[in-house]
């Protein structure tokens, strides 16, 4: 069945959350079910050749759907959120162009957030003054103390950026001391999609358990040769090369640290990458929540919501 369409907006389903609950084969049954196509919204699986790390969708995972974003940059090149934005608008329309459902899937909570509210991202302003002199008060204090500027100019602006977010903090006293105006009393974007934003999620010591089993099988899967591979064409400063699960190994490759150190810290900065995975989705995104790891027969709550969003009334396919 092709999507029907009762709203002025492109509609687009997006699947958040957490890394290692279970959303890329989400993505493919709700694609199987309602003739839709998958774009990836993960900011590292752009890259070719990093596949056991980033964990992936296989051509078997796939099932026969199709998808897009994936092994399109080389970990050589760096990729922005505004070329993320640029291609996965182009990937939507063309899947809308052919009549199926664009579903965005992927844990960079900004990355889709970019998208569905097609947040200006043309890249970085060019350095002011106010920006510069800012900079030195930080270099000067502390982040906290800068945050503390912010909070008395700004405190609706403070209260949503914390403290150690000091590009953000600048950001918004900057702007505060070029234009007169806060951040917060900006207008709020205005959204380029009907989104429907699934989320899913588990118990947190569940999660955390799967988060360490997925990073045995990567290691027993072969990343510590997949990384070596990398570091024989890409510096280790590359920006492909700071993704959490190689930036890690690249000490152990080079002699700086021992392997248990090494994936110790993997899981480690994996957990506290998740946490921070669901506080944006949280907070940031108008996010509907399931969990499928406890609750596997949830999907069929998945599989209503999204019908009913689609304003689909028949039996869904299979």
């Amino acid at each position: 069945m092709n999507v029907k369409k009762t709203t002025t907006l492109p509609r687009v389903l997006m699947i958040g959350g957490p890394t290692a609950v279970g959303k890329s084969a989400l993505a493919v049954q709700l694609a199987q079910a309602f003739h839709g196509e998958v774009i990836n919204g993960d900011a590292f699986q752009i890259y070719r050749g990093m596949d056991i790390g980033t964990a992936k969708v296989t051509a078997a995972e796939m099932a026969g759907v199709p998808h897009h974003l994936l092994d399109i940059v080389d970990p050589t090149e760096p990729y922005s959120a505004a070329q993320f934005k640029r291609d996965a608008k182009a990937a939507i329309a063309a899947v809308a162009a052919r009549g199926h459902l664009p579903i965005v899937v992927g844990g960079t909570g900004f990355y889709l957030n970019a998208l569905r509210l097609d947040l200006p991202l043309g890249g970085a302003a060019p350095p002011s003054p106010a920006r510069a002199a800012l900079q030195q008060q930080l270099a000067a204090h502390d982040p906290e103390w800068l945050w503390q500027r912010l909070n008395a100019i700004d405190p609706a602006s403070a209260a949503k950026i914390p403290a150690g977010n000091t590009r953000r903090v600048i950001r918004a006293l900057e702007v505060w001391q070029e234009t007169g105006q806060r951040v917060s009393g900006q207008p709020a974007p205005t959204p380029a999609y009907d989104a429907l934003v699934i989320g899913l999620t588990t118990d947190r010591a569940v999660l955390y358990a799967r988060i360490n089993a997925r990073v045995d099988a990567m290691l027993t899967a072969g990343l510590v040769a997949e990384v070596q591979g990398l570091l024989q064409r890409v510096p280790a400063s590359a920006q492909a090369l700071q993704a959490i699960g190689y930036k890690e190994l690249v000490p152990y490759l080079q002699g700086d640290t021992d392997l248990a150190s090494a994936v110790a810290l993997i899981k480690q900065h994996s957990r506290h990458y998740a946490k921070r995975q669901l506080t944006y989705f949280r907070h940031q995104l108008p996010t509907e929540w399931f969990d499928l790891v406890g609750d596997p027969a949830a999907i069929t709550q998945v599989q209503a919501r999204v019908a009913a969003w689609l304003g689909e009334n028949s039996e869904l396919a299979r």
